[in-house]
């Protein structure tokens, strides 16, 4: 049995600090990732130039990655 447990308010924006703490990647890392359409992309709210992800993605694709280690260790 997986137990799902949502890290944060799905609908909550993430300023990048919190997503490095929440990953433990580094700035350079999320980017990649994002460049190379692995990591969910920022937005930009009401047209800033101030990155924010929304917490629900990051949740996602966190589990995503907790799911595909459990799958390598069977």
């Amino acid at each position: 049995m997986l137990l799902i447990v949502t890290l944060t308010n799905e609908k909550a924006l993430l300023r990048l600090d919190y997503v490095i703490e929440l990953t433990g990647m580094s700035k350079s890392k999320i980017y990649r990732l994002i460049a190379e359409g692995r990591f969910p992309k920022p937005i930009h709210p009401a047209g800033s130039r101030i990155s924010a992800w929304v917490a629900g993605e990051v949740d996602e694709w966190l589990i995503e990655q907790i799911n595909k280690e459990h799958e390598l260790d069977r």
